[in-house]
């Protein structure tokens, strides 16, 4: 008997050494992330006190939510002036591009094809956010974004990445309903900017679905040497 228990409990320690319960932190292709309209808000107060401010005076307003820069006075410092809110429209999906068409002269008249961003207005004409190819996340705290614009009817306006693309959620794993921030850093490569500072800045919540993981083989080994030894035990007790 007791070389049967001792069969059987190899048999356990085996099927749990090869059962592996880790989670990926990367963001698959089935991810969304959806982003808050950006709207100006007070995010201070003068004297160091915390809002809401005594007076209206006293208050520091700023970009409330997620928007995009440009440095259009190029002195290196990005103004509130200098901010434009955008909204998410189908947000920004992982694992393919998003194209986006219909920018024009003029302001937004919901004839726009938007696509990851609702259709914003800058310097009088309408334009939409696009990716050329799709977004992956490294599993190391950034993201691989091409990020692009279409503005007052031109397809496709270049940036080029000045620095690495953030990503940080509140969770380890950046799981189903996890808030994050993303920001990235350009400039921009077309359109008579060309070399302007250009910063985006997404916060929103991570949608994704989580899908049945099927049990390892190893897992149901483990299963049936617990029952084993379950049956061991009620035969010597029996006997006994």
């Amino acid at each position: 008997m007791f070389n049967r228990k001792t069969i059987l409990s190899a048999a356990v320690v085996a099927a749990m050494g090869g059962v592996s319960f880790s989670a990926s932190a990367a963001l698959t292709s089935s991810a969304t992330l959806d982003f808050n309209l950006g709207a100006p808000g007070t995010v201070a107060c003068n004297y160091g006190t915390t809002p809401p401010c005594n007076k209206a005076s006293y208050a520091q307003t700023d970009i409330v939510g997620s928007y995009f820069s440009m440095d259009t006075n190029g002195d290196g410092v990005v103004a509130v002036g200098e901010k434009t809110p955008i909204g998410s429209f189908n947000g920004l999906h992982f694992g393919t591009a998003q194209g986006a068409s219909g920018s024009h002269s003029g302001t937004v008249d919901n004839s726009e094809n938007p696509n990851i961003d609702m259709a914003w207005n800058f310097f009088g004409n309408t334009g939409m956010h696009q990716t050329l190819s799709p977004t992956t996340d490294n599993g190391d705290g950034t993201i691989n974004l091409d990020w692009n614009v279409t503005w007052n009817g031109l397809p496709s306006i270049p940036l080029v990445a000045t620095s690495s693309t953030t990503l940080v959620c509140d969770t380890a794993t950046c799981s189903d309903s996890s808030n994050y921030t993303i920001d990235g850093a350009f400039h921009v490569a077309g359109a008579g900017f060309t070399t302007v500072g250009y910063t985006v800045h997404l916060e929103g919540h991570v949608s994704q679905p989580t899908s049945t993981v099927p049990v390892p083989a190893a897992a149901w080994l483990f299963g049936s040497g617990l029952m084993g030894l379950a049956g061991v035990a009620r035969r010597r007790k029996s006997k006994a």
